[in-house]
């Protein structure tokens, strides 16, 4: 496969899995929205459209070139470690979401990443959409991050994104406001991420939101002790304290670079 044919099958997924959780959270609805859905549909999408743009130069200067190194030249420690196309990919899926899930811990541990950050825990309701909101500078550092793990690790093209493409399903089923069972719920999180579980990470209470920190497999929480359960309560009241951001596109552009603006 191309890299062409590759980059347009991530987007189709991409797609095809936000039609799906919006369709779902529609028709099962967990919570009740309490500011206009379709107003919160066009912010994301707006905020979704502009990284877009903006991330095909990181993606084209620094991610593809390293990526095209490391399968054309098959450098990297998995490449030293096993000869199998079967288990390199697999142990690729485990360096990625592990190195994730680090990534994201220093998004909310380093004050400098946190104020990117911010701008996706400043929505005050966790829908599909919310998988979108993420600041153009925290993609960017993003992209720099993960192009060093590829480099170190030797992740090819394909494996990246195999990779990416369960990651954006990921992301978009537990962003999503989809009422699962309880039972059901707590079953798939003893093994990966569900919309309960990460409703824990978006609370205005510090304790939960400072922890769980997992992008697919929850073990990761388990084995570095950062998983907190929040109460029901808490549960009810998603955001940071500073929540008047929520739908402006220029304010919440402009936050990481606001002195006058505390990011608390």
């Amino acid at each position: 496969m191309t890299i062409e044919t590759l980059s347009s099958l991530k987007l189709s997924f991409f797609i095809l899995g936000f039609i799906l959780f919006f369709l779902l959270e529609t028709i099962y609805p967990n919570r009740q929205w309490d500011t206009n859905r379709y107003k919160r549909l066009a912010f994301h999408t707006t905020f979704a459209l502009i990284n877009t743009i903006i991330m095909r130069l990181p993606v084209l200067f620094v991610l593809m070139p390293t990526l095209l190194i490391v399968s054309e030249s098959h450098i990297g420690l998995l490449y030293s470690i096993t000869e199998y196309d079967i288990v390199k990919l697999i142990l690729s899926f485990i360096v990625l979401d592990l190195a994730l899930y680090w990534w994201h811990r220093f998004n909310h541990t380093n004050q400098f990443l946190w104020k990117f950050h911010f701008v996706h825990h400043v929505d005050t309701h966790m829908d599909v959409g919310t998988s979108v909101r993420f600041h153009i500078g925290e993609l960017i550092l993003s992209t720099f991050y993960k192009s060093i793990i590829i480099f170190i690790f030797g992740i090819s093209l394909a494996e990246f994104l195999f990779y990416e493409i369960i990651l954006v399903l990921s992301i978009q089923f537990h962003h999503s406001n989809i009422k699962l069972k309880t039972n059901v719920d707590q079953l798939l999180a003893k093994f990966i991420v569900t919309p309960r579980y990460h409703t824990n990470h978006h609370t205005r209470s510090r304790q939960s939101r400072e922890a769980n920190y997992a992008s697919i497999f929850t073990v990761w929480d388990k084995i570095f002790s950062s998983y907190v359960e929040a109460t029901d309560e808490e549960r009810l009241i998603m955001g940071v304290e500073n929540r008047q951001l929520e739908l402006k596109l220029v304010d919440n552009l402009y936050h990481p670079f606001n002195k006058k603006v505390d990011s608390d």
